[in-house]
């Protein structure tokens, strides 16, 4: 092993300290359930773009998209602004009026608008997208830190779980924050560097290639799934739930989107462009297609040549980053990459516990629970689904089919209701909302499961017309007021005494 991997790997353990060290000092503040699961609804807009920002930078939106770049040109980087247009638009429109509603989680809000049976739909669709998506980022962890750093994935995955699980269990969302912010600074400033200088070598070079390898239907296909598969999925919805008022909801989450929007696209192209004219670069990856292939020999099977270019285009921008800083500022950059996936993990892992101890533990098994017990069953389920989950990633290594599972899942079901209680919201479209949601899970599973995808159609693009459908006759065929209590829309208190009902019409108006 060289000195500099060695010092690689001396950072990487430095940093995992303090992770854990910012977990312990976190866990001495946290007093109650809201504490450990809101953060006292007291987080500030600077902290809240942070860690909304952090959240999405993860390895595929870094290490994954510099590596697309340099295999298929500008169109990966443009794709990626669908994630951030995204989280602006949400910001704007959206974050305010779920920051006001004074809720704990997604189910929370369907309970509001559209009554139990909504509500239940809607837990059950949290908790598919939170458990694929902490599997899809526990399997990063291996896959990435076994890219950059050589480690095998097995000793990856141990580790990192096992720090993401440490600090998030004992200090809740507020370690989760913080960590956030210290790697959001980290990264911005060392990809921001680490483009800016093959940025002006290539302008003068003229050596900016704006070719894509993917068809114009491609490209809008997959920002449209890029755009709609994260919209208001949990871990963005509750850092509209954490901000300090309305105004830190709507400033922290539109300025996340709006400052990714301007940075990470243009960041990543030239990252990825850096990479094709990097000799140092291009040597790595010649080296490590060989390798992979030499590999698939030794196993008895036979790889692809242009398989394994695109598996050694993992190590691009790692290799691109040793090339331009000090052993040690690389070290702190790539640590801090490794760690963005452990960012976006403990976002899930937060979230999940919050949706056992409120939707599930508070609601059907113990109502009259003590804030202690909560807090209790928010700890215990923070750390058995992160086992569990790394145990499941372990099995499935596949992070792309992982992420697409949910987001087949997600969009079809969540979206249309989301914008209706939002934007459209009357009682009489209760009944379509809940045909809409039913319908979105039944076309998705047949779609997938028996149909195995027809035509090239995605599930989730299925599903979303399906459902989309089924709102608008059943909003013709049903319009009316609910009569059953299945679809009466909550009345009662939040969990901080504020009138639900009555803060949702202030809001609204």
């Amino acid at each position: 092993m060289t000195q500099d991997r060695l010092i690689e790997l001396g950072m990487l353990t430095a940093y995992l300290g303090v992770l854990m060290w910012i977990g312990i000092r976190s866990a001495r503040r946290v007093r109650t359930s809201a504490d450990y699961t809101l953060a006292g609804r007291s987080v500030p807009w600077v902290v809240i773009l942070a860690t909304t920002a952090a959240t999405m930078i993860g390895g595929g939106a870094s290490v994954g998209m510099v590596s697309k770049v340099a295999e298929i040109g500008i169109a990966a980087a443009v794709v990626t602004c669908a994630w951030h247009l995204q989280l602006l638009l949400t910001g704007v429109f959206i974050a305010p009026r779920l920051r006001g509603l004074n809720l704990i989680t997604v189910g929370d809000y369907f309970d509001l608008k559209f009554g139990p049976m909504a509500r239940e739909l809607a837990v059950v669709n949290c908790t598919i997208f939170l458990i694929g998506a902490l599997a899809a980022q526990m399997a990063a962890m291996g896959t990435v830190t076994n890219a950059v750093l050589g480690l095998d994935y097995t000793t990856a995955l141990v580790i990192g779980a096992a720090v993401t699980v440490f600090y998030s269990t004992v200090g809740g969302i507020p370690a989760v924050v913080k960590t956030d912010v210290m790697q959001f600074v980290i990264l911005v400033i060392g990809i921001g560097t680490a483009a800016a200088l093959p940025m002006a070598e290539s302008a003068q070079a003229g050596q900016f290639d704006l070719t894509s390898h993917w068809s114009s239907t491609r490209l809008i296909s997959l920002f449209i799934a890029f755009l709609l598969g994260e919209t208001l999925v949990p871990p963005y919805a509750v850092r509209c739930f954490i901000a300090k008022d309305q105004q830190a909801a709507r400033r922290g989450v539109a300025g996340a989107g709006l400052f990714l929007l301007l940075f990470l696209p243009i960041a990543t192209f030239t990252l990825g462009t850096a990479t094709q004219i990097s000799p140092e670069v291009q040597e790595a990856l010649a080296a490590k297609k060989r390798q992979i292939i030499e590999d698939g020999v030794a196993r008895g099977e036979t790889i692809a040549e242009k398989d394994a270019a695109s598996q050694a285009q993992r190590i691009a921008f790692p290799t691109l980053i040793r090339s331009t800083f000090h052993p040690i500022l690389s070290g702190l950059i790539i640590a801090a990459v490794i760690a963005a996936v452990m960012s976006s993990a403990d976002s899930c892992l937060s979230c999940l516990s919050t949706v056992v101890m409120e939707d599930v533990y508070r609601r059907h098994l113990r109502p009259n629970a003590s804030d202690r017990q909560l807090l209790r069953v928010a700890q215990v389920t923070t750390f058995v689904t992160g086992i569990a989950a790394a145990v499941c990633a372990w099995f499935v290594r596949d992070i792309a089919a992982l992420l697409e599972f949910v987001y087949d899942f997600w969009a079809p079901t969540m979206i249309l209701p989301f914008l209706v209680g939002i934007f459209w919201y009357r009682k009489t479209r209760i009944h379509a909302v809940v045909m809409s949601m039913l319908t979105g899970i039944v076309t998705v599973v047949v779609w997938r499961f028996v149909l195995d995808s027809p035509y090239d159609i995605g599930p989730a693009m299925a599903g979303i017309v399906v459902a989309t459908l089924a709102y608008l006759v059943a909003s013709a065929c049903l319009n009316r007021e609910p009569g059953h209590r299945l679809f009466l829309p909550s009345e009662g208190l939040d969990r901080d005494g504020v009138g639900m009902s009555g803060t949702s019409g202030e809001v609204d108006s």
